[in-house]
């Protein structure tokens, strides 16, 4: 653990390790809240390579093994055994490979037929002042709660899919509501709502583990876009963990977009870019 100064002046270093323990964090409180959203479930978390491999179903994206081979070099044997975990559960394998992986992991991989995907943008943003975004008498930033744990996960979930035209939150797949109420409502995650002329309009969340925050799983739906809502959603967030004693804020986007833009705006610089690597089963 890097001493507190390192904080004041952080290099890419330290950053890429505050942003690996986060998101170790969040998969392991998203894995634990399934036992909470589907109990016949069999959930399990096991460590390889240093590495927290996470298990919530054969067909859920929180399904992954996330830092293997960042602290060391990974010896075949132990990428024997990433494979028997997810293998012997009837699971793809999926292994998210960083800037501080092993280089040799993605080679070993490679030969083993696994493909790659998921590409992400990490952008990183120290906390010192509040987040200034231009009022609306019209934007309500409000937190959803138990209670509200459907109509959240629908809002979300419907956002994330909507291309051209609204979804019918009906056909939304069961698989994706359990992943996002495990997104939104695991330990350490705050889920906002986003209400525009007091209708919902957006989700997101605020997931603070210590000193770090991330800004994560947000969406609008269709036809409330271009309104100012994820600006909005943005700045509550942020200045929500900076009440919290945050110091830093981590993102995560999968191509450039009205997210990206709204990071640059508010002063995100990128860090770092992240993939899976997939074995089908």
């Amino acid at each position: 653990m890097a001493d507190s100064s390192a904080w004041c002046h952080p290099n890419r270093g330290v950053l890429l390790e505050r942003l690996q323990e986060l998101s170790v964090a969040m998969l392991r409180a998203a894995t634990t809240a399934m036992s909470v959203r589907s109990p016949i479930t069999e959930l399990s978390l096991a460590e390889v390579a240093g590495g927290c491999l996470a298990f919530s179903g054969p067909d859920v994206p929180l399904t992954r093994a996330v830092g293997v081979g960042t602290s060391r070099s990974v010896r075949p044997d132990e990428v024997d055994s990433v494979e028997w975990f997810y293998k012997s559960r009837n699971s793809a394998v999926r292994v998210v490979i960083s800037e501080r992986t092993d280089p040799w992991l993605p080679v070993i991989l490679r030969k083993r037929g696994y493909e790659s995907g998921d590409f992400i943008q990490n952008w990183w943003l120290p906390l010192e002042t509040k987040a200034a975004v231009s009022g609306s008498d019209d934007i309500e930033i409000v937190p959803a709660g138990l209670n509200h744990a459907d109509q959240w996960v629908r809002t979300v979930a419907a956002g994330f899919d909507e291309k051209d035209s609204p979804l019918d939150e009906a056909r939304i797949p069961r698989r994706a509501l359990d992943t996002f109420y495990c997104l939104g409502f695991a330990d350490g995650a705050q889920p906002f709502f986003a209400k525009y002329k007091g209708e919902i309009a957006a989700g997101g969340v605020l997931h603070i583990a210590g000193e770090t925050a991330s800004i994560r799983t947000t969406s609008v739906r269709i036809q409330h876009r271009n309104q100012g809502i994820q600006r909005a959603l943005l700045a509550y967030r942020l200045n929500a963990a900076i009440r919290a004693g945050c110091r830093f804020a981590f993102s995560g986007t999968e191509a450039p977009g009205p997210s990206s833009r709204n990071l640059r705006r508010f002063g995100f610089n990128t860090l770092s870019t992240s993939y899976t690597m997939m074995l089908a089963h």
